[in-house]
């Protein structure tokens, strides 16, 4: 493509439209019919052939993750048009660094002219747009502004009893839009029965299962949940002792509303961060309730009690940091008691739950790891890292310490972890072509095919979410490069624990920030800082196979 001569240059046009009520489009100035029947007019008046319309209608203009966007650059990659037109700057995006890098990066990296009509934008006639920069920050602050008036009028509307929810609780059906909640009488007799179960001694995982076995509907597909309906497997009908103890631990089925649990990190993320429960907005006896406060009283002690009793992975220091390396969930510390004549002995082992379950969508390997051993060989390694550290002086030399930091720390057994997820990736995707081949060849039976299709797409599931978190990981880990370094008070406690030599689950969670363990057992580990990563990040997977 050559556009360097307006007159010369067939244009072929995208038409890209956009609209958001999150970031506080008014309907009638900036509604979908109005963009396209300004920019067709534009598009007439001016001779420009038009390739297709590419509409965003209820996504934001913080991000770019919109469908007819990404659609509209693959089309611009694949050389099909050679011009976007939008009706203003805010249409195309609101976030002025993303917007920007479009317009000054990637639209004329791919020969492409951008015209924002009213805004009067033309990156033809003006080759530097020296004022698209300033109307790009002016529309992200816009958005930002607008994000933050929106969270105080829902913050005071919740301080004044609305209810924000899509879905009523389990046990009510709301009755207006501002959340009023009326109990539904099948489902709350569901919930009295829970209640009473579990006052009379049955634990969350033996009432799953009565209510499991009883044909019981799960609140999802009670409630008709569109997540639920639409995403039906083998485990949509099975109760689970999870969804048991969020009903016997919510405060709904007294009479209380509890909002502000999250909230977004930032109006351009749709990432939520837990709340502590002090930020809670709680409205009392906003509805009325389904069980008394004194069973509800009686049932929150048993919680406490049944909590504090289970000693099976409350007492040992790495619980909650050991990870599958394959599939990303936690690992799980089990405890066995054997009877002998002599006395009971308790053992300990870590298993992944995932290919533990019978019951599972994910697939992953079986392993089981003697827990003393590997917390003995864990609190080993640790005390060599901290070792390592504080006699080092690199580590007290700035710029020694920045060099490390950016050729040995853990980035790179995340970039080769990446790799390899990648390569995994495209030979599950090799062996499915090549079983579908076959089975158009004749050359294996259709159950057998069945059979083989669905483990290798289960499989491919697999590894493209492990691929997906570990993407996530080396991002915020370039992110946080610089924020996580050890500060002298941390210094000083480094001391003292190489001074004592005792670990408490408070330390070893100050200084560790997860383990991950694969099939082979082999275990690597992430501290909280980044010059232990150095050190750590010397060890690939293989030498730390000790652990």
């Amino acid at each position: 493509m050559n556009i360097k001569k307006e007159n010369n240059q067939e244009y072929i046009a995208a038409i890209y439209i956009r609209l958001s009520k999150e970031d506080g489009d008014k309907e009638e100035s900036e509604s979908i019919v109005n963009q396209r029947k300004i920019i067709k007019a534009y598009a007439k008046e001016n001779k420009y052939k038009i390739y297709d319309e590419y509409v965003d209608d209820g996504y934001t203009g913080t991000n770019f993750n919109r469908p007819a966007f990404k659609r509209m650059i693959n089309d611009m990659e694949n050389k099909k048009i050679n011009m976007v037109i939008t009706k203003s700057l805010s249409r195309l995006g609101r976030d002025y660094i993303e917007t920007g890098r479009y317009i000054e990066t990637i639209f004329p990296e791919n020969e492409i002219r951008y015209i924002a009509i009213l805004d009067d934008v033309d990156t033809f006639l003006d080759k530097n747009c020296d004022t698209v920069a300033f109307k790009n920050i002016m529309n992200d602050y816009y958005a930002k502004e607008t994000s933050k008036n929106i969270k105080k009028t829902k913050n005071r509307k919740k301080l004044e009893g609305f209810y924000y929810t899509s879905y009523a609780p389990f046990g009510y059906k709301k009755v207006s839009k501002s959340g009023n909640l009326e109990i539904d009488e099948v489902q709350a007799e569901i919930v009295r029965k829970i209640f009473d179960l579990f006052i009379n001694g049955y634990g969350t995982y033996q009432i799953a299962r009565i209510l499991t076995d009883n044909k019981v509907q799960t609140p999802g597909l009670q409630m008709k949940m569109t997540s639920v309906v639409n995403n039906i497997t083998n485990t949509t009908d099975k109760w689970n002792h999870n969804s048991i103890r969020r009903i016997l631990e919510n405060q709904i089925y007294i009479g209380n509303c509890v909002q502000n649990k999250t909230k977004k990190i930032s109006y351009k993320s749709k990432k939520m961060i837990s709340l502590s429960e002090e930020e809670y907005t709680i409205t009392k006896n906003h509805h009325e309730p389904i069980i008394s406060e004194e069973k509800w009283d009686i049932v929150q002690k048993m919680l406490k009690i049944h909590k504090n009793s289970k000693i099976r992975e409350t007492d040992v220091i790495f619980k909650g940091l050991l990870y599958c390396t394959h599939c990303n969930n936690k690992l799980s510390i089990r405890t066995k008691v054997n009877h002998n004549k002599s006395g009971d002995t308790t053992r300990r082992y870590i298993l992944c739950g995932t290919a533990a379950k019978k019951n599972s969508n994910k697939v992953c390997f079986k392993r089981y790891i003697n827990y003393e051993t590997f917390e003995e060989k864990a609190i080993s390694k640790i005390t060599q890292t901290l070792e390592l550290y504080i006699n080092s002086k690199a580590f007290k030399d700035e710029d020694a310490l920045k060099k490390i930091l950016e050729t040995q720390s853990n980035k790179g057994s995340i970039i080769t972890k990446i790799d390899k997820l990648e390569k995994d990736l495209e030979n599950v995707n090799k062996k499915i072509t090549t079983l579908y081949n076959d089975k158009l060849n004749g050359l294996i039976e259709a159950q057998d095919y069945s059979l083989f299709s669905d483990n290798l797409v289960n499989e491919r599931h697999r590894i493209e979410e492990a691929l997906y978190e570990t993407r996530n990981e080396l991002a915020i880990f370039q992110e946080d490069a610089d924020s996580n370094r050890i500060k002298s008070d941390m210094q000083k406690v480094i001391k003292e624990i190489l001074k004592s030599k005792e670990y408490t689950k408070e330390i070893i969670n100050q200084i560790v920030n997860r383990i991950e363990i694969d099939k082979d057992n082999h275990a690597v580990i992430y501290f909280n800082f980044y010059e232990l990563n150095c050190i750590g990040g010397k060890l690939d997977v293989k030498q730390a196979s000790g652990l």
